[in-house]
């Protein structure tokens, strides 16, 4: 019996960490290492999306600031300002404006890579 109950914990578990990605499509990840960093996903082709929101894998990662940039060349800066652990995401973010094409989004954070060769990976879905 307890085999069983440790089976359809661990069954339990690995759905949590996939639900995120349930309904959205993913747009671009990224491997991050070290602290405080900038990094970006760019995106192509023409597509768009009503909102977007970030995942991490593997280890914590605090998002200091976030900015989602158009192809037409308008920015739209979001407050996310929280730490994400992994399997977890951001909250939805709601993309403003009428020509929502993603050209690209960009990221300042602080990973927690505590030892060389430890990553953390941000993954970016768009519906």
């Amino acid at each position: 019996m307890k085999q069983i109950s440790l089976g359809l914990t661990v069954v339990a578990a690995s759905l949590l960490v996939a639900i995120p990605a349930l309904g959205w499509d993913l747009l671009g990840s990224r491997d991050v290492r070290d602290a405080v960093d900038r990094d970006s996903i760019a995106l192509r082709g023409d597509r768009q999306f009503e909102r977007i929101r970030l995942c991490v894998y593997e280890r914590p990662v605090h998002f200091i600031d976030v900015q989602v940039r158009f192809a037409n060349g308008q920015v739209q800066d979001v407050p996310v300002h929280a730490r994400i652990r992994p399997g977890q995401c951001t909250r939805s973010i709601d993309l403003i404006g009428s020509d929502r094409n993603i050209a690209s989004v960009d990221m300042v954070y602080e990973a927690n890579t505590p030892r060389r060769g430890v990553h953390a990976s941000i993954r970016l879905f768009g519906e």
